[in-house]
Formats: structure tokens, C-alpha cells, sequence
């Protein structure tokens, strides 16, 4: 039986080790935490496989201005972090040219055209797909001028095969009563559902995972030993070892330190997004909503309305600021005037995405060692197209032909 060991333990990683399993591979799964509690735990809980324009786009332009000279708004960067992070802005403006834009939109649209099956058969076959609720997410807007800003963005879904309905303000509020009177214009995404706990869909498809006799190991990678062109053993921080026949590295915000050892050099940066859930929020949605105002989620969780967005730019070890969680409150309060303030019953986090200067994810072999495979770089979208990265993954490294071109995810495209 061959053997895979992934590296990382988030929804990537746990969906590539299911995938493989039914490839017939036996598999090791090594995170520093358990299942589910890296940047998997926090997210906005968005299946957003509509969501097809790149995370930087020529549209965005108009407003870095005024988010960058807020240091609480939807964007910020860490000034004594600049100069490190300047070539992957450098490469990210690149990608907003016209024909690139076009290439990225048409990946980003092949993503998410399995996103719900390969969500499904996961969930179905873990026995949690209740964990799932198919009820569109909702955007919302407060004046014209707002809704027809994002009029290109809407033409591109209908383009590729998600068109968006539109509603008045007063039909959304007949879907969601505590909207505020102020939205005048609401949209589908053309594709949005949510989860009701990120984290227990990811430790439930772990769960499956070792009953079908896949371990898990709590420890820290070191280092990859490279002999002949492959990887033969890793070395933990504990300064353990343990032998390899294949690799992949799913190890989020992180995994390109792991790729620079095998010479695969990747610009990667950690996107840090904050969350505050609200246990007792005072308003009740049936549905995620997003607001044109700001990058960011409502979303109805288990445990509370979740408020998830922003993208601080700082690093991998910089301390978080909590206060940006905090202004997402201030933000939704103005969509959700019922909104009470955090108590102490509120909780805040923050989790570092794995981004990529072009948006799209690394998805393939690495191009030095002949038995290592990468499965990382999703960036807001890591939820949402891990389980379609594990299957790809997982069909390119078993006995299934290839039933995708992979190119635009390749390691050495940067």
C-alpha cells in the first residue's frame, strides 16, 4: 500500500487525506494543533464558490486609499512590514492587467465547479452533512450608487455560469427583518452557502479519516531531507524522524518555508483575518450576509453570529491587534441596527490565510522533488475549494487519469 504523509491539518489537508485513502494510499497527517484549529477554525464559514473575481482586481483601486489610511479598516498593512511584503504587491498589481485578470477569473471559476459535490461526499460519508445549509448569502447595499459599482462584477459571474438575483431593499428585509431600513438594494452572490461550525466540519472529516485507519501526529515539521531527488524524512522540532514515500504539503500560511527547502520558491504571505462572535447578538439571520460597505461576513454559526473579515498584512508573528475585530462589529451594526455590543461573552480570534499574489491556490508537484505534491495558497477561499484540492490531489497522485489542467496552478508560475 503506498503511503502519503500531509503535512497540515486544516479542511486542505484533512480533504486530501480522505481523497487519498480512497485512492488506496494509507496516510499521516501532521499538524503542530489538532484537526480544524489553525486558520480553518476562524473563517466566515462561506462555501463562496461564485465568488470568481481575484482578491486584488483592477476595482480596488478606488478604495485602497481611504482602507490603507485607516488602521481598522478592511485593509491594512503594518508599515515596518512593508519593504518585505513589497514584491508580493509588486506581483499582485501585475496580475490586475486585463488578460491576466481574464486567466485568473476563468481558474478561480473551474474551482468552485465542484466545490458543493466534493463538499457533499466528504460531509455525507463523515456523517455530517446537516453541518451544511443551503440558503444563498446574501449582499447588501445602502444607495445606488453602491449596487451599481459592482454591476462589472455581476456581468463576470453571469459570464461564467453564476448569475446573481436582485432584490429591492424592502424584499430583503421580507427574507431578513432585522436588515436596516438604510439597505436599499440587496444580491445573491450567484453561489454563497455557508457552515454552521468550520471547525467541526474539519474534525469530523478527520474523524472519518482515522476510523478508516489514517493517523494524526501533533508535532512541528523541521526540515524535509532531500536524497536523489526525493524526500526521504522529515525531522521534527522534537528531533524525531520520520521516514517518507510521498509528501504533501498543506500547510497554509506556512507551507511556503517547507517549499524553500525543497527549492520551490513561492510569494506567499499570511492575509491575517479577525473574527468576534457575538453568542447573544440580539438580531436573528436565516442566512450569511455580506455588506458592500466593507470585505466581510455575517454568518449564523452554532455558537453565535460570527462577524469574519479584514486582511492585515504584518507577518506571520506579529502580535494581532483585536481592535480590528472589534471594528467589524461597528461596521455590521450599521446593516443590523439591532446589533448589541460584544459582553464577555464575546470571543475574538485571528488566523493567518495563505495568499498568493495572483489569488489562486499552488495545486501540484513540485518541480525539484519527485515525490512531494502541494495542496496550499487559497487565501480567503481555503474552506470553500479544500475538499475540490483534495480530490485533484488526490486523483494526480493515484491511478485515476487527470480530469483537470492544472497548469494555472502551478509551483513555479511566480
Amino acid at each position: 500500500m503506498p503511503h502519503a504523509t500531509i503535512i497540515g491539518a486544516g479542511i486542505v489537508g484533512t480533504s486530501t487525506a480522505a481523497y487519498l485513502q480512497r485512492e488506496g494510499f494509507a496516510v499521516t497527517v501532521i499538524d503542530r494543533v489538532p484537526p480544524g484549529e489553525g486558520c480553518s477554525f476562524g473563517n466566515a464559514g462561506g462555501l463562496a464558490f461564485a465568488e470568481i473575481m481575484p482578491t486584488i482586481h483592477p476595482g480596488i483601486y478606488k478604495k485602497l486609499p481611504g482602507w490603507l489610511l485607516d488602521p481598522l479598516g478592511p485593509l491594512t498593512i503594518r508599515w515596518s512590514y512593508l519593504p518585505r511584503a513589497l514584491p508580493w504587491f509588486m506581483a499582485a498589481a501585475r496580475n490586475t492587467l486585463p488578460g491576466r485578470f481574464a486567466e485568473i477569473t476563468k481558474a478561480r471559476a473551474f474551482l468552485g465547479l465542484r466545490v458543493v459535490s466534493d463538499f457533499e461526499d466528504l460531509l455525507k460519508t463523515a456523517g455530517c452533512h446537516d453541518l451544511m445549509v443551503y440558503r444563498e448569502t446574501l449582499r447588501v447595499f445602502e444607495s445606488q450608487a453602491q449596487f451599481d459599482s459592482e454591476a462589472h462584477e455581476r456581468d463576470i459571474k453571469k459570464a461564467h455560469g453564476f448569475p446573481v438575483e436582485i432584490y429591492s431593499g424592502d424584499e430583503a428585509r421580507e427574507m431578513e427583518p432585522d436588515l436596516s431600513p438604510a439597505i436599499t438594494h440587496a444580491s445573491t452572490h450567484g453561489g454563497w452557502y455557508f457552515v454552521k461550525d468550520p471547525e467541526r466540519v474539519v474534525k469530523t472529516i478527520a474523524e472519518q479519516v482515522a476510523r478508516d485507519g489514517g493517523t494524526f501526529l501533533q508535532k512541528e515539521v523541521k526540515e524535509i531531507k532531500v536524497e536523489d531527488g526525493k524526500a526521504t524524512f522529515i525531522t521534527f522540532a522534537d528531533g524525531r524522524t520520520l521516514p517518507l514515500d510521498r509528501l504533501v504539503i498543506c500547510a497554509g500560511a506556512y507551507s511556503h518555508l517547507l517549499a524553500r527547502q525543497l527549492g520551490d520558491n513561492v510569494l506567499l504571505e499570511a492575509e491575517r483575518g479577525y473574527h468576534i462572535v457575538l453568542p447573544e447578538p440580539g438580531v436573528k439571520l436565516s442566512r450569511s450576509i455580506t455588506y458592500a460597505r466593507t470585505p466581510g461576513a455575517a454568518t449564523p454559526m452554532a455558537m453565535g453570529l460570527r462577524l469574519a473579515g479584514t486582511d492585515e498584512f504584518a507577518g506571520l508573528d506579529a502580535a494581532p491587534n483585536y481592535k480590528r475585530a472589534d471594528a467589524l462589529w461597528h461596521v455590521f451594526k450599521r446593516a443590523l441596527p439591532g446589533l448589541r455590543p460584544p459582553d464577555e461573552k464575546a470571543t475574538r480570534w485571528m488566523g493567518r490565510r495563505p495568499g498568493t499574489p495572483d489569488s489562486l491556490p499552488v495545486i501540484g508537484p513540485s518541480k525539484h522533488v519527485q515525490n512531494v505534491f502541494y495542496g496550499f495558497g487559497h487565501g480567503h477561499m481555503g474552506l470553500t475549494w479544500g475538499p475540490s484540492t483534495g480530490r485533484m490531489l488526490a486523483e494526480l497522485m493515484g491511478s485515476k487519469p487527470a480530469n483537470a489542467d492544472l497548469t494555472p496552478f502551478r509551483v513555479d508560475r511566480f
